[in-house]
């Protein structure tokens, strides 16, 4: 997937390196701006790498992947959003209070602060947002890939762990206006990352094409594939008027099998789950087999917290695919919920 890609839509501005100008000393970015070191020796001190660009004002739904190198000595590394600070005046001297280079780690900042970030952390498997936190998912590592997903739209932050949804973290507050941009933060010697801003295919399925365009080539699915790839610019309303094609297709004939499979991936990225189980549940009628709807109807309704009808469809696709490694670990993590 290529940012740079010239297109209508190259107004745009996303995220696509690491800022390498804004941070801390003991963070080592490689020339292309995607590979981060953290090499401060002394573990107590925290440090927060940003993007290098905010998420546009236009996103309604954006998402990237962090690639662990290396865990480091102890395995203290955040992956999530956070605001940005500017030095501050008082008293006629300026005070640091620059957010990439203090002793916070994504989330961490109190509920008073001007700041927002959220941060789901290696070493315990815990959410943090504005200095909350809570048992959230497994521990991650060495190897492991961490995906993070926010809505503007719905305001939920979940994240991802080797393309396994980890359910709803947090929520932006309700009247958020501000900008976020991805971050990750160290307290591990010798910590190392990768991020992913699209640039490759991401392991997390449900943010790529290729699970439902790839039965078809027909002009509906390559349209799909082209609205799906700018959903992270923000351009759910493309999606929306899709959907809407996709009704009047559906109009006509009803079981169509892969127009329900499009409409309900579309409305389950969008984060409207009520919707998305609809159009899936039709296509299960139709299709009892069909991978795909299994797939993203057991992670809905994991993320709704209806972890029998979860394990339900999780049962009948190891069924159908006894050796599918998603499915096996998802069916390990809603069992442990």
């Amino acid at each position: 997937m290529d940012l740079e890609l010239t297109t209508q839509f190259n107004d745009i501005i996303l995220p696509t390196a690491w800022d390498i100008e804004n941070n801390s000393p003991f963070i080592n970015i490689d020339s292309g701006g995607l590979k981060v070191n953290y090499t401060d020796p002394d573990d107590n001190k925290a440090a927060i790498i940003r993007a290098n660009y905010s998420i546009p004002s236009q996103c309604g739904i954006f998402y990237f992947e962090i690639k662990i190198i290396n865990e480091g000595k102890n395995g203290i590394i955040g992956v999530g959003y956070c605001t940005k600070q500017n030095n501050k005046e008082i008293d006629d001297s300026i005070i640091e209070t620059n957010y990439i280079n203090n002793m916070l780690m994504p989330g961490q900042e109190s509920k008073e602060s001007e700041l927002w970030s959220c941060g789901y952390h290696g070493d315990d498997g815990y959410s943090f947002c504005s200095g909350g936190s809570e048992p959230y998912g497994p521990t991650y590592g060495t190897g492991d890939i961490i995906g993070c997903y926010l809505n503007f739209m719905t305001k939920v932050v979940f994240y991802t762990k080797n393309g396994i949804n980890l359910g709803i973290a947090c929520n932006l507050p309700d009247n958020w206006k501000g900008i976020l941009y991805p971050c990750v933060g160290f307290r591990s010697q010798n910590g190392s990352v990768e991020v992913n801003f699209g640039r490759e295919t991401f392991k997390y399925s449900a943010m790529t094409n290729e699970d439902i365009s790839k039965r078809s080539n027909n002009a509906l699915a390559l349209e799909y594939q082209e609205k799906l790839y700018y959903i992270m610019g923000g351009y759910e309303n493309m999606l929306v008027n899709l959907t809407g094609e996709l009704t009047k297709l559906l109009e006509k004939k009803q079981n169509n099998v892969l127009e329900l499979g499009y409409r309900g991936k579309i409305f389950f990225i969008m984060g409207e789950y009520d919707k998305a189980l609809e159009y899936l549940t039709r296509l299960l009628e139709t299709e009892p087999d069909n991978i795909t709807a299994l797939k993203y109807r057991a992670e809905i309704n994991y993320i709704m917290k209806r972890y029998n009808e979860s394990i339900t469809d999780l049962k009948k696709l190891l069924k159908i695919k006894p050796t599918d490694t998603w499915a096996m670990e998802a069916h390990k993590l809603v069992e442990n919920s």
